[in-house]
């Protein structure tokens, strides 16, 4: 039934426009009203550098008669009249809205006019009205039955003024005709002229209060009763910067009020609730209930507020007196929906079956603790809660609040400064503010490091949300799909660790004594260390409590800022290091200043790493005078909350440091030559090309097999790219056809086949196919070559696939070779030149050097596995006593200059080694792992730089192990060292 009269009731709102004409009319304003004169418009005195709309507000006017003998019959007067400056002022200015409750007030339009150059123009008889239902809260649940005449005015132009009045007739009988306004007297935009008036007929007097100013206000008798009026020029201009507490209202106010005690507003509030009370038989069971399943009356008074919480949804049907008035908690519990009032009418019934006094408490969500500033009127209040006292400790209950759960000492408790208790005899604001400690967030991240220079650690947080925060974690995970919670949690933590990924959802778990949730994430990151001049890094952030003491968008202000309070964060770090080498102080540090205190400690015990944070917030906001001392205390929190740890690199000795740079110079030497060998390769090249003959017979681009190969070979295998150029530069010429023969010779592994296909298309043409392979065979060979080319960038087996890759494309070579036998461009082409053996000179020792190390001939630059060193080196090391018999070498890195005899450290299953020639003699370090008590690692700053390894003995005896770290080798060798070093020790 409640669903069928709610659809037509809906239903009639849209009919709205048709059957709510009578609610406005048109018509001059009435007697009493003194309308203030309008000043002409001095252009130069529009202040249109303090204009952000266009739009110059010449006059502001409220006039209200309150009469007598119906107190709800009061007609507020109001007139504006607004100057366009530029179109932007048009469009504000051309449309309006005024707003009426139909259950009690009317609309009188009495002028609308256009002032244009000096001439009034009656806009009444062309404007288009219009009756809208708008209902602007009903994404908020709440529908209050709020009408809008809808006036758009046409023909409005840059220059005009719109003048406009009306009067909106009737009060809310729910007030009982007791009055009260307010009036702003400054404001953030520019003013001419504000005049106000009241037309007071009722005997009783009318308290009025002022904030931040003093108008003159002008109080006259009159045959009725009195006038109070003021009159203000050019009103000030207030502004507040953002990030600003509510409470803080800069603006003058006046406050006219018939109420003169808030006792008078607890009498009027008082009946109301009462008269709604219920305990009926349905609420004495849903007590009876709860009795049974909680027994003690702290968690019985939770799970009462849970059920008004839970079991009746929120939906405020605030139509007319119902915007005050309770519905009756029976009714409530029927329908299923109630907004705040129904709530608590509800929850007060429920609680007083179960024995519990409690009372409506009226507060405003806007006003906060500024409420308090404020005269005492009824019109004061924009929601209502629960308060009762239980042991001597006052609760504040909030009916309409989702997702809470706990006993009443757990429970989280609203704090909108100050509340007005409707209980007998009650005659002052009560504050809400409760000096209880209490830990809104409870967050534990843990990691586990990788061996030294991996990239792959693991992380998780355990984030245990208490008070509002539990209840805000709650409504997030209800609202919002998990998968993408997750996404949205990794992206946060990806601007602190590039390459983080969850590994799982978040496990999500309710402590429902504690009234607390606890959300655990999962991740990996996959480049936990960020390179620096000095070694990689890491740094741990306590972010939760950095947001909290935050960089204001304005830092020169006129306005207090915004601080969260109470906030009260506890914050622990715990870096498990897979290292033995790591070392940290023990210390704690402290903050303490007005706006929080900070208690921090550093712990360093089994190899793990513990950072603790206590942050306590002290104050809701920070005065402008302080703002200064505010940001150096933000500097400290944020010097406080971060912590970096870093794996140095150390440098090699002066000996290895002369001996490179002497390589350096010998280095230096060859790119000079080469430079000057390429020049002059290039010059001759183009020298040649412009007398390069034309081969009338000639076929593709011949050259000899052998001359393909060693020229490969000897350019580094680029000889090809340019041979399979030359060749689809040869089929565009002679079939012009549209194709780009540069980029198929960069990209020639992969035309391979399609340029078979085009020699054999043509050799059946000529009868040479049979000089080529079959197609099954060149299909094999063009997979071959793209393999290949990707192969010959691996470590293993690099090098025989760059010797192998050229000889794939002989059968192609040999073709043009062949089809080109009596013609004079294949000796012309196979014909070595001067700039060809000139690079190829150039080229052979890089050659020689990298296919020399790369089997194992000279040491190489990098370390290698131990399967690349030949068994001649082994059977030395072996002779010498490196080695032990059938000992398996993992890893070696020589950092000789060619012989690997001269210089080697290396890691076996049984242990490491180093040894180095010093005038002549081999000098050699060996330790089995059972020998080694400690390992200390200093990584190379760089990618090309060099990593030490510090070796202790048992005996107290030490040496050291220099790897490169060319291809991240050390990294292998420093990991193989760790996880064989621990083996013995866990035994």
């Amino acid at each position: 039934m409640i669903r069928i009269l709610l659809l037509c009731w809906l239903l009639a709102c849209t009919l709205t426009p048709n059957t709510a004409l009578a609610n406005y009319q048109i018509t001059p304003a009435a007697d009493w009203v003194a309308p203030a004169k309008l000043p002409p418009l001095v252009a130069e005195t529009i202040p249109t550098e303090q204009l952000s709309d266009g739009t110059y507000y010449r006059l502001l006017e409220d006039q209200i008669q309150v009469p007598g003998d119906n107190p709800n019959a009061v007609s507020h007067y109001i007139r504006y009249v607004m100057h366009a400056t530029n179109q932007s002022g048009v469009e504000n200015i051309s449309q309006l809205n005024l707003d009426y409750d139909p259950s009690y007030q009317r609309i009188e339009l009495n002028h609308l006019r256009v002032i244009r150059d000096g001439q009034v123009i009656d806009k009444i008889p062309t404007a288009q009205l219009k009756v809208l239902q708008r209902e602007t809260e009903a994404e908020q649940l709440i529908y209050d039955g709020t009408q809008t005449l809808n006036i758009i005015v046409d023909d409005v132009r840059p220059g005009d003024s719109l003048d406009y009045a009306f009067t909106r007739i009737g009060r809310n009988p729910i007030y009982q005709g007791r009055f009260s306004y307010s009036a702003q007297l400054d404001w953030s935009v520019p003013v001419a002229e504000q005049y106000i008036r009241i037309d007071w007929q009722k005997p009783q007097p009318l308290h009025i209060q002022q904030n931040n100013g003093d108008a003159q206000i002008n109080v006259t008798d009159t045959a009725n009763g009195k006038e109070y009026s003021l009159y203000i020029a050019s009103p000030d201009m207030q502004r507040y910067d953002s990030q600003t507490p509510l409470w803080h209202d800069p603006y003058h106010m006046v406050f006219f009020s018939e109420f003169n005690r808030w006792q008078e507003v607890v009498d009027w509030a008082l009946p109301m609730y009462q008269q709604a009370l219920s305990t009926g038989d349905d609420i004495t069971a849903i007590s009876e209930q709860i009795r049974q399943q909680h027994p003690t009356l702290p968690t019985q008074i939770g799970a009462a507020l849970k059920y008004t919480q839970d079991e009746i949804r929120y939906l405020g049907l605030e139509m007319g007196s119902n915007s005050h008035l309770p519905t009756p908690a029976q009714e409530t519990l029927q329908n299923r929906y109630g907004d705040c009032k129904d709530k608590t009418v509800l929850l007060i019934s429920i609680l007083r079956a179960l024995g519990v006094e409690s009372h409506p408490a009226l507060v405003n969500t806007q006003l906060d603790k500024g409420l308090a500033e404020t005269s005492p009127s009824s019109a004061r209040f924009n929601h209502v809660l629960v308060t009762l006292e239980h042991d001597d400790e006052r609760y504040w209950l909030d009916p309409t609040t989702s997702y809470q759960t706990g006993p009443l000492l757990a429970l989280s408790e609203p704090d909108f400064g100050y509340a007005l208790i409707v209980k007998p005899s009650q005659n002052t604001l009560t504050s809400m503010h409760k000096p209880v400690e209490r830990i809104h967030r409870d967050i534990t991240e843990r990691y586990e490091l990788p061996n030294a220079n991996e990239p792959l650690a693991l992380f998780s947080v355990q984030s245990i949300f208490s008070d509002a925060d539990a209840i805000s974690k709650r409504q997030e995970l209800a609202t919002t799909a998990l998968q993408t919670l997750q996404e949205n949690y990794t992206n946060y933590y990806q601007d602190y660790f590039a390459g983080t990924q969850h590994t799982r959802l978040p496990q999500v778990r309710e402590h429902p004594q504690k009234g607390a949730i606890e959300v655990t994430e999962f991740y990996q990151i996959d480049d936990f260390w960020s390179d620096e001049e000095n070694g990689q890094t890491a740094y741990f952030y306590a972010d939760d409590i950095q947001n909290a003491i935050y960089q204001p968008d304005t830092k020169t202000r006129i306005s207090p800022l915004y601080l969260q309070h109470p906030y009260n964060v506890n914050y622990t770090i715990e870096v498990k290091l897979n290292e033995r080498d790591w070392y940290f102080n023990n210390s704690k540090s402290s903050i303490d200043n007005p706006y929080f205190s900070l208690a921090s400690q550093v712990r360093f015990s089994s190899n793990t790493l513990t950072l603790t944070y206590q942050f306590r917030s002290k104050t809701d906001h920070v005065p402008v005078a302080e703002m200064p001392a505010y940001l150096d205390a933000r500097e400290q929190l944020l010097d406080a909350t971060q912590y970096g740890i870093r794996q140095a690199y150390s440098h090699v000795n002066e000996a290895e440091q002369d001996n490179f740079l002497l390589l350096g110079y010998a280095v230096i030497g060859y790119c000079i030559l080469a430079l000057v060998v390429i020049t002059a390769f290039v010059t001759l090249w183009r020298v040649e090309a412009g007398k390069r003959p034309t081969f009338s017979e000639q076929r593709y681009y011949p050259v000899s097999t052998v001359k393909f190969c060693l020229y490969s070979l000897l350019t580094f295998n680029i000889f090809p790219f340019y041979w399979c150029y030359k060749n689809w530069q040869y089929i565009k010429q002679q079939h012009n056809e549209a194709m780009m023969p540069i980029a198929r010779g960069f990209f020639a592994w992969l035309w391979y086949y399609p340029l078979y296909l085009r020699f054999y298309q043509e050799g059946k043409e000529l009868g040479t196919q049979q000089y080529l392979p079959p197609k099954w065979l060149a299909a094999l060979f063009a997979i071959l070559v793209v393999v290949l080319h990707i192969a010959t960038s691996l470590d293993f087996y690099g090098t025989v696939f760059y010797l192998v890759w050229p000889l794939l494309w002989l059968p192609l070579v040999n073709y043009t070779a062949h089809i080109n036998q009596h013609d004079d461009s294949l000796p012309y082409y196979s014909r070595w030149r001067v700039r060809q053996v000139l690079l190829a000179v150039v080229l052979l020792p890089i050659l020689t050097l990298g296919l020399a190390q790369d089997i194992g001939l000279t040491a190489n630059v990098a370390v290698v596995s131990g399967d690349k060193v030949w068994q001649h080196d082994k059977r030395f090391m072996l002779r010498h006593e490196v080695l032990n018999q059938n000992e398996q070498l993992l890893y070696f890195y020589s950092d000789a200059a060619w012989n690997i005899r001269d210089d080697g450290n290396g890691i076996t299953e049984q242990g490491v080694f180093s040894y180095y020639r010093d005038q002549g003699q081999l000098q050699v370090e060996r330790a089995d792992f059972g020998d080694i008590v400690n390992v200390h690692t200093e990584f190379a700053n760089q990618d090309d730089g060099y990593t030490t390894i510090d070796i202790e003995r048992a005996d107290g005896s030490s040496f050291r192990l220099i790897l490169s770290s060319e291809e991240k080798g050390d990294n292998k060798f420093v990991q193989a060292l760790q996880t064989r070093w621990r083996q013995p020790l866990a035994q």
